[in-house]
């Protein structure tokens, strides 16, 4: 990301010194006046209040049509490389924050009574679960019909997946985490000591850092939009809001119809796509966790697998609705049909296959990047435009629709920003999903065992499902196997 914000840079340092000031710039006067008719673009302090706002937009006294478009391209491009790089700073923001309240309840959870031991039930009043029946015969062995119903009963429980995160606080994901650190020691003989937030924040930096790499495609659907909407300022002979005339394209945004309902369009696409990766992520995640379940009578808590594992519930379950199933096949290059699941993990990806990771990553990119764009262009051409007309009283452009354009745009805009607000728990949830049950990261795993001096044992073969439970503890058979896997601890 650096690398494109210093590009960026040094284009506009060669602007300044080698053609607005330097020996390249009566050329440059020259094609213009040849091709476009040579235009006089000042920048006056009584035509445009908010020019100290845009200095590097203002600092020519005398500047050719086609320079003064290259300075639009280039600034604009600018401010959407460097939004970018605060909204990626926000989104490391707001994962950091996560990682440190999952190690404060983490902490907590280790030992909740003070022990020296977690225990599920402990686990299970923190997270305030609901209790059921578990144990439908009362014979003391849970088998894998029980399981499967106790399963069907705490998926009929759960509501929107969408709702559940909104309203999600941070001990809820913490509880989370919890509950996949406890699936974890009990399949792959980890530690007590294991810490679950480590392993996270790991998968969260590696994935971040691709967030943050723009490359030159990136900027190649930035094109189209601007072109369209910087319609309007071409036809009244205005380069940008930067030109001496910007205000006779006032008002025209709004009244001129096509790009209205272009921008609405453009609008409804991006909630719609914001929307369905929050939605995506959100319900693949639920289906991938562990299931926390409290008996009826006292510590008769037990961690069921996740719901992905029974059939009845996974055959049920549609991640690719409707049409997004054709988007999805569309952007993977055939999807499912090309690309098919390797695992039950992959089969919840719906039709996009085993191209889920690479294509999902890319869309949470490329959304927040458009988002970031839209939001630079209705400010800085439209909304900053409009509100310095209204300030200085201008007679130019179309006057009576000024205020419902800055009302539309700045709907518009807010939209925008709500968006973005849900792309640090998207991204979330991503990482969730690509780094439990079968996108486990074993190399991982064995890392930071090895950091926290300790050595993984190989996991232990658990049988399909019979578990018993005893004396009030959970999962006894799987406890078994790992028991005889001893944890070699060196100080």
């Amino acid at each position: 990301m650096l690398a494109e914000v210093g590009g960026l840079g040094f284009i506009g340092l060669f602007l300044s010194v080698v053609v607005t000031g330097g020996p390249l710039g009566n050329f440059i006067g020259d094609i213009s006046e040849e091709f476009l008719g040579d235009e006089e673009l000042v920048g006056h302090q009584d035509r445009f209040p908010l020019q100290d706002l845009l200095p590097t937009l203002f600092h020519l006294s005398r500047i050719s049509q086609l320079l003064e478009t290259f300075e639009f391209l280039h600034t604009f491009f600018f401010e959407v490389g460097i939004l970018f790089f605060v909204i990626a700073g926000l989104v490391v923001g707001a994962v950091l924050k996560e990682v440190s309240e999952l190690s404060k309840i983490s902490e907590l959870a280790l030992d909740a009574d003070g022990d020296g031991e977690v225990t599920l039930d402990e686990l299970a009043d923190g997270l305030d679960v609901e209790s059921m029946i578990i144990d439908l015969n009362g014979d003391g062995v849970i088998d894998e019909y029980e399981i499967a119903e106790a399963l069907k009963v705490v998926a009929s429980r759960q509501g929107s997946a969408v709702s559940s995160e909104l309203s999600m606080t941070d001990t809820d994901r913490a509880g989370e985490c919890l509950v996949i650190r406890e699936r974890m020691i009990e399949q792959r003989g980890l530690p007590e000591s294991f810490q679950i937030e480590d392993y996270f924040a790991e998968i969260f930096g590696q994935e971040l850092k691709k967030k943050v790499e723009l490359s030159p495609v990136t900027w190649i659907p930035l094109i189209p939009l601007i072109a369209i909407a910087n319609s309007v300022d071409l036809t009244r002979d205005v380069v940008s809001a930067a030109s001496s005339n910007a205000f006779d394209s006032c008002g025209f945004f709004y009244a001129t119809p096509w790009v209205l309902y272009s921008a609405v369009m453009l609008q409804v696409i991006s909630v719609t796509w914001s929307t369905y990766n929050f939605w995506k992520m959100a319900t693949v995640k639920r289906m991938l966790l562990p299931t926390l379940v409290k008996g009826s009578l006292p510590d008769e808590a037990m961690l069921l697998p996740p719901m992905y594992e029974d059939n009845e519930l996974k055959a049920k379950f549609d991640s690719s609705p409707s049409i997004f199933a054709s988007i999805e096949r569309f952007f993977s290059e055939g999807g499912a049909d090309t690309h098919p699941p390797r695992n039950k993990h992959e089969e919840l990806f719906g039709a996009v296959g085993s191209q889920f990771k690479q294509v999902f990553g890319d869309s949470i990119q490329f959304h927040t990047w458009m988002s970031v764009a839209l939001i630079t262009y209705s400010t800085t051409q439209i909304l900053l435009r409009d509100a310095s007309a209204l300030y200085s009283g201008t007679t130019s452009g179309n006057v009576d629709s000024i205020v419902p354009e800055m009302a539309v745009w700045g709907l518009f805009t807010a939209s925008n920003i709500f968006q973005l607000s849900l792309a640090p728990t998207t991204f979330l949830n991503y990482c969730f999903v690509i780094g439990v049950e079968e996108y486990t990261k074993n190399s991982l795993l064995e890392k930071l065992a090895f950091e926290a001096e300790c050595v993984v044992p190989k996991p232990p073969v658990l049988s399909n499902v019979a578990q018993v439970v005893e004396g009030g503890e959970a999962l006894a058979a799987v406890k078994e196997a790992t028991e005889e896997k001893e944890v070699v601890e060196t100080n």
